[in-house]
């Protein structure tokens, strides 16, 4: 049987990268900052170097964190192809990444054809920034890497799903319209849990909160997380939603008790569809009866009295930054990235703008 020429450590690095560029898409996270040495010399790389240096240094600082004992100079065997600079190249176009300069192989464009052992890192000046480092510690590697891993998500461009529209198009009764029809998307849950995170962001940001959400598929038990929504004041969590479109939340509210009690929350938040055309729990007295036995504050909300509630409360520009963050959500791989899902919000808001424009 013929061995495969694959590189396990190339495609590994590959992946280390996307991930790390995604969690800093995801979240507003503050990478680490290195040494002001460090930190000029990749600064000065950025200013100074094309997007084909821009990503191989990237690409080679992620390889050193997982072979510590790279000695700089050797281009790693496997980089060129579809497991490697091609990969990551395509993968970051796709995420609308901007600092590659779209290239498309960073490998071939750097000349790094054949046989790569005949090509010395250390003597070519195009890479000066990772000779500037010097010898460093795995854990001071690191954080050089996801420094440049960060400036990297910083260059995100992504097209608004909703363009800049004045308040005389987003008013409330347009505004409330747009949200219903949204919520209205068969989605698997995607565009609404999104959008009641990208609403609760723009409500809350100003007041000091800050706004996660997840994956709308992962497992709150395995991510450690509260809930699909979790809000913190001054790094701690201080509440969590549930977002659904499906019945079944009915037979988890003890559950949500226990989450409650886990996270020591004050209270627990659910938003589902259907709940004020529910003879169960439409009526105030008879979700009282319902929720009392468990003895938490738990709400059960509407989904779309929640997005009129919004739809009220916030400015249109605030509104206008919540359909566009959602938009991100969606795009963002590891929250969803599915291109059906994301297709199928861009045509709907752009439906409505048709309406009014």
């Amino acid at each position: 049987m013929a061995q495969s020429n694959r590189n396990e450590k190339v495609e590994q690095t590959v992946d280390k990268v996307l991930s790390v560029v995604d969690d800093y898409l995801q979240v507003d996270l503050k990478a680490p900052l290195p040494q002001s040495s460090h930190r000029r010399a990749i600064d000065n790389m950025l200013a100074s170097k094309g997007g084909s240096v821009r990503l191989a240094t990237l690409f080679l600082l992620f390889y050193w964190t997982l072979v510590p004992d790279w000695n700089k100079r050797d281009i790693p065997v496997g980089i060129r192809g579809k497991y490697g600079d091609k990969r990551l190249a395509e993968e970051l176009k796709r995420r609308n990444i901007t600092l590659h300069d779209n290239i498309t192989a960073f490998g071939e464009n750097l000349g790094w054809k054949g046989n790569v052992r005949a090509f010395d890192l250390a003597s070519d000046q195009r890479f000066s920034a990772i000779a500037d480092l010097g010898a460093l510690s795995v854990k001071e590697v690191e954080k050089v890497a996801r420094y440049l891993a960060k400036r990297f998500a910083e260059s995100q461009v992504i097209l608004n799903a909703l363009p800049d529209v004045g308040d005389e198009i987003l008013t409330f009764a347009r505004a409330r319209a747009l949200l219903s029809q949204l919520v209205a998307l068969p989605s698997e849950g995607h565009i609404q849990q999104f959008l009641v995170a990208a609403l609760l962001e723009a409500h809350r940001e100003p007041h000091g909160y800050e706004i996660r959400t997840h994956h709308p598929h992962a497992s709150d038990k395995y991510d450690a997380t509260a809930g699909d929504i979790e809000e913190f004041y001054e790094g701690h969590l201080r509440r969590a939603y549930e977002v659904t479109v499906r019945p079944d939340w009915k037979n988890r509210i003890s559950n949500f008790k226990n989450k409650m009690d886990e996270f020591n929350l004050s209270k627990y938040v659910i938003i589902a569809s259907d709940i004020s055309n529910d003879p169960e729990w439409g009526e105030p007295a008879e979700m009282l009866m319902k929720l009392e036995p468990y003895g938490r504050d738990i709400a059960v909300v509407d989904i779309n009295e929640f997005m009129n509630v919004f739809a009220a409360e916030l400015s249109a520009k605030e509104l206008r930054n919540a359909i566009n963050k959602t938009h991100e959500f969606l795009m963002n791989d590891k929250l969803c990235g599915r291109p059906e899902i994301i297709e199928k919000y861009a045509n709907e808001v752009s439906s409505w703008l048709d309406s009014w424009s």
